[in-house]
This record gives C-alpha cells, sequence and structure tokens, in this order.
C-alpha cells in the first residue's frame, strides 16, 4: 500500500509545488507591475515637482533682473541728475569768475562790438564792473558811440545793446552757465546712456 501511496504523493508534492510556483510568478509579477507603477508615479510627481522648481526658478530669476534693470536704471537716472545739477553748479561758479573779471568782459565787449560794426553800443552791468569798464570804453568801442549803465539787478556778466536792433546780447553769469551746461549736456548724455555704458 506504501507502494500505491507513494506516487499519489509524489503527485501531490508536484501539484502543490506547480501551485506554489505558480503563485509565487503570480504574486512576483503582480509585485513587479505594482513596482513599476509606483515607479513611474514617482518618477511622474518627481518630473512635475522639478519642473515647478525649474518655473519658479525662472519666475524668480525674471523677477530679480527685472529689480536689478529698475534699480539701475533709477541710480542711472539719479546720477544723471546729480551730475546736471553739478555741472549747472560749476558753469554758473566758472562763469560768475570770469565775468567778474573786467579784462574778460573787455574783450568780449571787443569781439562784439567788431561783429556789429558801426553803431550805438549800450551795456548794461552792476556797478563795480561799470566802473571797470567805463575808462576802457573809448578803446573797446573804437568808432562805435557807447555807454556802459549801471544796473544794480546785473550779476556777474553784461549785456549788450545795438541801436539798430531791439535785442541784444545776454553775457550774464546765468545765461553763460546755460550755454556752457546746454553745450557740455548732449556730450554728458551720451556718455551715461546704457549702450554706451556697455561698451
Amino acid at each position: 500500500m506504501s507502494e500505491q501511496i507513494q506516487p499519489l504523493l509524489e503527485r501531490i508534492q508536484s501539484e502543490g509545488l506547480q501551485k506554489a510556483e505558480t503563485e509565487r510568478e503570480r504574486i512576483l509579477s503582480e509585485a513587479r507591475k505594482e513596482a513599476e507603477t509606483l515607479l513611474a508615479q514617482a518618477k511622474s510627481e518627481a518630473d512635475s515637482i522639478r519642473e515647478t522648481a525649474e518655473a519658479d526658478a525662472r519666475a524668480a530669476l525674471e523677477r530679480g533682473t527685472a529689480t536689478l534693470e529698475q534699480a539701475a536704471r533709477d541710480l542711472l537716472l539719479r546720477w544723471r541728475t546729480e551730475l546736471s545739477r553739478q555741472l549747472e553748479v560749476a558753469a554758473s561758479t566758472a562763469a560768475s569768475s570770469s565775468l567778474s573779471s573786467s579784462e574778460i568782459v573787455a574783450g568780449l565787449l571787443k569781439e562784439l562790438v567788431k561783429e556789429a560794426g558801426k553803431g550805438t553800443v549800450r551795456v548794461e552791468t552792476n556797478a563795480a564792473l561799470a566802473d571797470a569798464l567805463k575808462p576802457l570804453l573809448p578803446s573797446l568801442l573804437n568808432d562805435v558811440d557807447g555807454e556802459v549803465v549801471m544796473n544794480p539787478k546785473t550779476g556777474s556778466g553784461f549785456s549788450v545793446r545795438f541801436a539798430d536792433s531791439p535785442q541784444g546780447v545776454d553775457v550774464s553769469a546765468e545765461a553763460v552757465a546755460e550755454w556752457l551746461a546746454a553745450a557740455v549736456r548732449p556730450e554728458l548724455a551720451a556718455l551715461l546712456t546704457p549702450s554706451s555704458a556697455g561698451d
């Protein structure tokens, strides 16, 4: 009887092993599929997190760049304004200093009269400069009739009026300072433009 049972036991054992092997393969297959699914989900989530982080980093970089560009424009504008103000102060100081000198004013008057030709010339200036110019007037004006008139409103410098013209030439410190500043500003502006700053 044991001989008859032995093949039965072997067959049961073989079938059991086959079932166990099949079950093991099924479980392993399901585990692999679940692992692949979890891995794909994790990779998808990681890609999404990475893309979001990259987008946030790009946006932060763009905001930072825009902020820096705005700060640079503001700084350049303040710098231009301050340089322009200092240029006006320097031009005003230089003009006032130069136009307080009777020798410089006499030279300017001589050139203006030479350009104007013959006629009557009226020079308005402050009291101190008028006193210094009166003795020099005959040699400055040559054959031209002229007079120097004291005008207390005149600061440094002078104004010249020619009899045949209602307009005059303003060579006051303020006018000369404006001329100097206007002449220098375009070149200063060219130096301060962003395109030349990057060169």
